[in-house]
């Protein structure tokens, strides 16, 4: 049954086209879907930009590059371990990750490694056995292959075993496995989170001894740079709250990662209870909520320590640190109705009526101050509907500077506050026209 599953993702994934005439046309060649790809596809977890990763055995690198440049787009990342990066042709990367076509590999530990993710000595080798590619991979159940050729499920270290159970178990020594590459006490967090699965004890154990280790320093061109880069932290996190937040925490608590990766959160498990609330990709919401208890200068700290703050640009899971800052201060000081309906339009839209109020009205909600969150609500949707807006639409403001400029006012800061009050008096109603701002403004600059 389970070689069955495999066979069929295989089959029915367009991009795996090229399988088939690989396997004909290198008929002394083995062929291995390895890693989450398989993984997945056990659990019938398929998700859109799944990973398929492939072992090539008994061919070398030299033709592996030169038989699938004619398939897409091939090339080298690993000039020591024979590892190339392969978009099928008819694909993209907007549509799917790249593939990593790979020799079987051994890994050994660099002489004064400090358990950097790139600390290690690797050598590929095309008659390598695949069981001993798979020996130095983080978990069991990412350390089982599929032999497209011979339909045949290899799992050395009883992944499949562990899948049922629903545990996360490092192979070999998971101490020394940590110890090796520390990114992987996330990947641990992460894939739990993910899957759901507990992490078996003494994996666990391990995780609680070295995760303080996460944020170990080095000399590094005459600087000081952490081992394991903050950009690598930040994707695990932001992976794992995404897909989970109220599991993420209990694991990271569990973990003991908090203090460690977000020092001066509070103790008390009751701390997470609104992140239950939390849907699934509410990244921002769920971070907000996390934090919402530290001070500006102990926010700026965890958001640095943890990374969320240095994901690419393009990354979906990016977090504005100016936008988690201004949220966990909105949420500690605009608590009550009062506070809501009694602030200015122009800080009310400033506040509330953008993607990052949306997050602040959800926030607001899940830490018991609904009656704050519906208020905003209310004050939003009255606004839009007075200016026949949704959500996502910008109320045109009724004057520009340049109209403030050429009523008298001179250039500098009194341009924004009658901008402001004038915008205050548009989303609240009163002024509805341009006709009308501008003789309100007329009158008003006419006052002694």
């Amino acid at each position: 049954m389970k070689e069955e599953v495999l066979t069929k993702l295989i089959k029915q994934t367009p991009a795996l086209a090229f399988v088939e005439p690989f396997l004909e046309t290198h008929p002394g060649a083995e062929l291995y879907l390895v890693g989450g790809a398989v993984r997945d596809a056990l659990l019938s977890r398929r998700t859109p930009d799944m990973d398929f990763d492939f072992v090539v055995r008994g061919l070398p690198g030299s033709d592996v590059q030169a038989w699938f440049a004619m398939q897409g787009d091939v090339s080298l990342v690993g000039q020591h371990f024979g590892v190339f990066k392969f978009m099928p042709r008819g694909s993209s990367p907007e549509r799917m990750p790249f593939m990593d076509l790979a020799l079987p590999r051994t890994e050994a530990v660099s002489q004064g490694s400090l358990g950097g993710y790139k600390d290690f000595d690797v050598q590929s080798d095309p008659s390598l056995p695949i069981e001993d590619d798979l020996a130095r991979r983080d978990f069991t159940v990412n350390a089982m292959a599929f032999d497209v050729r011979a339909k045949r499920l290899i799992d050395p270290f009883q992944g499949l075993t562990d899948l049922s159970k629903k545990i996360l178990r490092a192979v070999g020594n998971p101490e020394e496995r940590f110890r090796e590459d520390l990114t992987r006490l996330l990947r641990a967090i992460r894939f739990s989170t993910e899957l759901g699965f507990a992490i078996e004890q003494t994996t666990l154990h391990a995780i609680q001894t070295l995760i303080p280790e996460i944020n170990k320093e080095r000399e590094e061109d005459g600087a000081r740079v952490f081992v394991v880069p903050r950009e690598i932290v930040g994707l695990e996190l932001a992976k794992a709250l995404a897909s989970h937040p109220a599991r993420a925490v209990e694991v990271l608590r569990l973990a003991h990662a908090l203090p460690v990766l977000f020092p001066g959160l509070p103790a008390q498990k009751e701390y997470d209870e609104p992140l239950a609330l939390a849907q699934p990709h509410e990244l921002l919401v769920s971070v907000v909520l996390l934090l919402r208890a530290l001070s500006k200068d102990q926010l700026a700290s965890a958001i640095h320590l943890s990374g969320l703050d240095r994901l690419p640009g393009h990354s979906p899971l990016r977090l504005d640190p100016l936008d988690v800052l201004s949220l966990v201060k909105a949420l500690q000081t605009e608590s009550s109705v009062h506070i809501v309906e009694g602030m200015p339009g122009s800080e009310f839209e400033r506040r509330f009526m953008n993607a990052r109020g949306g997050a602040l009205i959800r926030a607001l909600e899940f830490t018991q101050q609904k009656h704050a969150a519906d208020a905003a609500r209310r004050r939003r949707k009255e606004i839009e509907d007075r200016w026949l807006v949704d959500h996502d639409e910008t109320i045109a403001p009724l004057l520009s500077g340049n109209d403030v400029l050429a009523a008298g006012v001179p250039a500098g800061p009194k341009v924004r506050l009658w901008l402001d009050g004038i915008r205050d008096l548009q989303l609240d109603g009163r002024l509805m026209t341009r006709e009308a701002a501008l003789t309100w403004l007329k009158d008003s600059l006419a006052r002694p």
